[in-house]
Protein backbone atom coordinates (compact mmCIF):
# COMPACT_ATOMS: atom_id res chain seq x y z
CA UNK A 1 0.00 0.00 0.00
CA UNK A 2 1.27 3.38 -1.05
CA UNK A 3 1.70 5.58 1.49
CA UNK A 4 1.15 9.64 1.54
CA UNK A 5 3.62 11.51 4.37
CA UNK A 6 1.44 15.15 5.57
CA UNK A 7 3.07 17.49 7.26
CA UNK A 8 0.73 19.29 9.51
CA UNK A 9 2.31 22.44 10.62
CA UNK A 10 2.23 24.12 14.66
CA UNK A 11 -1.37 22.79 15.24
CA UNK A 12 -1.47 24.28 18.57
CA UNK A 13 -1.35 28.06 17.30
CA UNK A 14 -3.38 27.56 13.63
CA UNK A 15 -6.31 26.41 14.53
CA UNK A 16 -8.32 29.44 13.59
CA UNK A 17 -11.15 28.02 11.15
CA UNK A 18 -11.27 24.23 12.50
CA UNK A 19 -8.32 23.16 10.85
CA UNK A 20 -7.93 20.39 12.78
CA UNK A 21 -11.07 19.30 11.18
CA UNK A 22 -9.96 19.64 7.89
CA UNK A 23 -6.95 17.59 8.26
CA UNK A 24 -8.94 14.48 9.17
CA UNK A 25 -10.97 15.00 6.59
CA UNK A 26 -8.05 15.70 3.71
CA UNK A 27 -6.81 12.05 5.96
CA UNK A 28 -10.00 10.69 5.38
CA UNK A 29 -10.57 11.20 1.89
CA UNK A 30 -7.10 9.76 0.89
CA UNK A 31 -7.66 6.55 2.89
CA UNK A 32 -10.90 6.03 1.10
CA UNK A 33 -8.29 6.09 -2.08
CA UNK A 34 -6.54 3.32 -0.90
CA UNK A 35 -3.72 4.72 0.31
CA UNK A 36 -2.12 5.12 3.75
CA UNK A 37 -1.57 8.50 5.49
CA UNK A 38 1.38 9.38 8.13
CA UNK A 39 0.52 12.71 10.20
CA UNK A 40 3.36 14.21 11.37
CA UNK A 41 2.79 17.52 13.78
CA UNK A 42 5.49 20.44 13.88
CA UNK A 43 5.50 23.23 16.54
CA UNK A 44 8.00 25.89 17.61
CA UNK A 45 10.93 23.41 19.51
CA UNK A 46 10.52 20.34 17.86
CA UNK A 47 13.01 19.23 15.69
CA UNK A 48 13.85 20.38 12.75
CA UNK A 49 11.30 18.59 10.07
CA UNK A 50 12.76 18.08 6.35
CA UNK A 51 10.16 19.42 4.04
CA UNK A 52 11.19 17.44 1.21
CA UNK A 53 10.06 14.05 2.65
CA UNK A 54 6.51 15.02 2.83
CA UNK A 55 4.12 14.68 0.05
CA UNK A 56 1.70 17.26 1.37
CA UNK A 57 2.70 20.16 3.62
CA UNK A 58 -0.28 21.25 5.62
CA UNK A 59 -0.83 24.86 7.60
CA UNK A 60 -4.21 26.76 9.44
CA UNK A 61 -5.37 29.33 9.61
CA UNK A 62 -4.26 31.87 12.32
CA UNK A 63 -4.73 35.60 13.96
CA UNK A 64 -1.87 38.43 13.26
CA UNK A 65 -0.18 37.36 16.74
CA UNK A 66 0.33 33.49 15.97
CA UNK A 67 1.78 35.02 12.56
CA UNK A 68 4.38 37.11 14.63
CA UNK A 69 5.55 34.22 16.50
CA UNK A 70 5.39 32.28 13.33
CA UNK A 71 7.19 34.26 11.08
CA UNK A 72 10.41 34.30 13.15
CA UNK A 73 10.20 30.24 13.44
CA UNK A 74 9.26 29.28 10.35
CA UNK A 75 12.38 31.90 8.61
CA UNK A 76 14.85 28.89 9.79
CA UNK A 77 13.55 26.57 7.16
CA UNK A 78 13.01 29.05 4.26
CA UNK A 79 15.66 27.35 2.05
CA UNK A 80 14.39 24.14 2.70
CA UNK A 81 10.60 24.81 2.13
CA UNK A 82 12.05 26.71 -1.28
CA UNK A 83 13.31 23.56 -2.40
CA UNK A 84 10.01 21.52 -1.31
CA UNK A 85 8.26 23.54 -3.26
CA UNK A 86 10.63 23.63 -6.28
CA UNK A 87 10.72 19.62 -5.67
CA UNK A 88 7.15 19.48 -6.00
CA UNK A 89 6.20 19.20 -2.33
CA UNK A 90 2.03 20.54 -2.53
CA UNK A 91 1.76 22.54 0.68
CA UNK A 92 -1.98 23.26 1.67
CA UNK A 93 -1.93 27.01 2.98
CA UNK A 94 -5.12 28.23 5.06
CA UNK A 95 -5.34 32.26 5.72
CA UNK A 96 -2.53 33.15 7.79
CA UNK A 97 -0.39 30.49 7.11
CA UNK A 98 -0.88 31.64 3.28
CA UNK A 99 0.56 34.95 4.18
CA UNK A 100 3.56 33.54 5.71
CA UNK A 101 4.63 31.95 2.85
CA UNK A 102 4.15 35.45 0.67
CA UNK A 103 6.66 38.39 0.42
CA UNK A 104 4.65 39.83 4.00
CA UNK A 105 1.68 40.70 5.30
CA UNK A 106 0.64 44.50 6.55
CA UNK A 107 -2.34 44.40 9.18
CA UNK A 108 -4.71 47.17 9.02
CA UNK A 109 -2.78 48.81 11.93
CA UNK A 110 0.52 48.94 9.97
CA UNK A 111 2.14 46.20 11.14
CA UNK A 112 4.43 44.11 8.61
CA UNK A 113 4.79 40.79 9.30
CA UNK A 114 7.80 38.97 6.99
CA UNK A 115 7.07 36.78 5.06
CA UNK A 116 8.94 34.14 3.48
CA UNK A 117 8.69 34.99 0.12
CA UNK A 118 8.39 31.80 -1.76
CA UNK A 119 5.94 32.71 -3.78
CA UNK A 120 5.29 36.42 -5.40
CA UNK A 121 2.92 37.76 -3.93
CA UNK A 122 1.98 40.23 -0.86
CA UNK A 123 -1.40 41.10 1.59
CA UNK A 124 -2.68 44.18 2.96
CA UNK A 125 -5.62 44.77 5.11
CA UNK A 126 -6.99 48.29 5.07
CA UNK A 127 -10.10 49.35 6.96
CA UNK A 128 -12.94 50.17 4.98
CA UNK A 129 -15.89 52.63 4.85
CA UNK A 130 -17.99 50.47 7.17
CA UNK A 131 -14.69 50.60 9.72
CA UNK A 132 -14.21 46.87 9.11
CA UNK A 133 -11.10 45.16 8.24
CA UNK A 134 -10.69 43.60 4.27
CA UNK A 135 -7.45 42.01 3.36
CA UNK A 136 -6.69 42.20 -0.26
CA UNK A 137 -3.81 40.10 -2.39
CA UNK A 138 -1.33 41.81 -4.73
CA UNK A 139 0.43 39.39 -7.03
CA UNK A 140 3.69 40.57 -8.90
CA UNK A 141 3.50 39.93 -12.87
CA UNK A 142 4.97 36.68 -12.48
CA UNK A 143 1.82 35.28 -10.91
CA UNK A 144 -0.73 36.41 -13.06
CA UNK A 145 -3.85 33.86 -12.56
CA UNK A 146 -4.12 31.27 -9.61
CA UNK A 147 -6.48 29.26 -12.10
CA UNK A 148 -2.65 27.59 -12.87
CA UNK A 149 -2.01 27.16 -9.40
CA UNK A 150 -5.55 25.27 -9.05
CA UNK A 151 -4.80 23.22 -12.39
CA UNK A 152 -1.26 22.19 -11.07
CA UNK A 153 -3.14 21.03 -7.44
CA UNK A 154 -5.78 18.73 -9.25
CA UNK A 155 -2.67 17.26 -11.34
CA UNK A 156 -0.74 16.39 -8.61
CA UNK A 157 -4.06 14.83 -7.05
CA UNK A 158 -4.51 13.37 -9.85
CA UNK A 159 -0.68 11.87 -10.37
CA UNK A 160 -0.97 10.67 -6.82
CA UNK A 161 -4.40 8.78 -7.08
CA UNK A 162 -4.56 7.89 -10.22
CA UNK A 163 -7.96 9.46 -9.90
CA UNK A 164 -9.91 12.08 -11.77
CA UNK A 165 -10.31 14.15 -9.11
CA UNK A 166 -11.48 17.48 -10.27
CA UNK A 167 -14.32 17.71 -8.60
CA UNK A 168 -12.95 17.64 -4.95
CA UNK A 169 -11.06 21.16 -5.57
CA UNK A 170 -12.89 23.82 -4.95
CA UNK A 171 -11.83 27.71 -5.42
CA UNK A 172 -13.67 30.40 -4.27
CA UNK A 173 -12.74 33.99 -5.21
Amino acid sequence: MKEIKILYLYPDMLELYGDYGNIQVLKYRIESRGYKVTIDRYSIGDPAPDFNSYDIVFAGGGADNEQSILSEDLIQYKENIKEAVENGVFFLLICGSYQLFGKYYKSADGNIIPGLEIFDYYKEAIENINGKKDTYNYYSNTVSDDSNYYKNLTDQINSKTNKDSSKAVMVEK
